[in-house]
């Protein structure tokens, strides 16, 4: 019976099949316009050097803590000089600086340089970076002044906007998934499928694994088409091509789950659509999908929060470096998603079978 209702599910799918082209076509639009957009952003972050001005007032930074700054920033072609007194804003126009950072006792200001935002927000990413990694390394600094050990930031070979918005707008779209299975639940409800399933008794394990399977195989292919379309038309480069893939349709499977998830919970599909979009577009919004992470000053906990982050990190440095650090808590963190909305999609429709619901 489940052989037979993934099948003729497929085969729904495959009839709607203007769902299923929007979502082939849409994200390769997008990515065209994205890529276009920011292509003189990202290079000139790639192609200049920087030099910002900085001032510690109060006791929230050593002097430890500043010279490894400094070592790690010449590292990454930063260049950092000392101001003890002076306007910030005048301090970067007189002397031609990409940015001033006041240090403070547990926080820190950034001035940017109105003129060249891709440096004042590339140098906020690496502030932001350092100080996390810092902070946490002064919480160990003996009594006897041992040296601090700071980690190199997260900072990564560049990536152009092509290859950056050719990854991960790809990745957003297929965490949309829902959208191609819309045939499935609109034929559920045009044609009262769900009685039918209690007639044959079939239970909610195989009534979620008839929805989830079609839907992740039918948006999984629809993904991994629109990223062959981003090779072929607009020349990104996925790197490892297999591993890429399987992380890709891993996604793909992980939002499918939590789609099916909400809809079993709401039993309402443009309720569902709603709250998924919403929910995709805050992980998009925390993970890099509008704002390359390269530039985001968002807070760490927050990006590790959304597992788009973890997806978008992954895809981009196999895209650049062949491999990633992020490849594993990707493949971890949408493992995670499919088994625990699995199981709550299954007790959803268990209740709701129950007629308690």
């Amino acid at each position: 019976m489940n052989r037979y209702l993934i099948k003729n599910n497929i085969k729904l799918l495959c009839r709607s099949w203007f769902n299923i082209l929007l979502f082939i076509i849409m994200p390769v639009i997008l990515v065209l316009c994205l890529s276009s957009a920011f292509d003189s952003l990202m290079k000139k972050y790639e192609e200049t050097d920087m030099t910002a001005g900085y001032r510690a007032e109060g006791d929230g930074i050593t002097d430890e803590m500043i010279e490894a700054m400094r070592e790690v920033a010449e590292d990454n072609n930063i260049t950092f000089k000392e101001y003890p007194d002076g306007n910030p804003e005048n301090l970067i126009r007189e002397n031609n600086l990409s940015g001033f950072i006041i240090f403070k006792d547990d926080t820190y200001v950034i001035y940017e340089d109105k003129d060249n935002k891709a440096l004042g927000h590339a140098l906020e990413y690496f502030v932001n970076a350092f100080y996390e990694n810092a902070s946490a390394a002064v919480m160990g600094v003996e009594t006897e002044r041992a040296k601090i050990t700071v980690e190199h930031p997260d900072f990564k070979p560049t990536i152009d906007s092509k290859d950056y918005y050719g990854i991960v707008e790809i990745i957003y779209f297929g965490w949309c998934a829902i959208v191609a299975g819309a045939g499935i639940f609109l034929n559920e409800k045009k044609y009262k499928i769900r009685k039918r399933y209690q007639v044959a008794n079939l239970s909610p394990l195989k009534e979620y694994l008839g929805k989830f399977i079609p839907i992740a195989l039918v948006a999984s292919l629809g993904t991994v088409i629109a990223a062959i379309l981003t090779v072929i038309l607009l020349g990104v480069h996925w790197g490892n091509l297999l591993l890429s893939a399987c992380i890709l349709a891993l996604s793909v499977s992980a939002a499918t789950a939590f789609g099916v998830m909400i809809y079993n919970i709401t039993d309402n599909l443009i309720a569902t659509i709603i709250i998924m979009f919403a929910i995709v577009w805050i992980m998009g919004f925390w993970g890099g999908t509008f704002e390359t992470y390269l530039f985001s000053s968002h807070p760490m906990i927050l990006k590790n929060i959304s597992p788009i982050y973890h997806i978008n990190r992954a895809l981009t440095e196999i895209s650049c470096m062949g491999h990633s650090d992020f490849t594993r808590s990707a493949i971890l963190y949408s493992g995670l998603i499919i088994l625990v909305s699995s199981f709550v999609a299954v007790i959803a429709g268990s209740i709701r079978k129950r007629g308690t619901v």
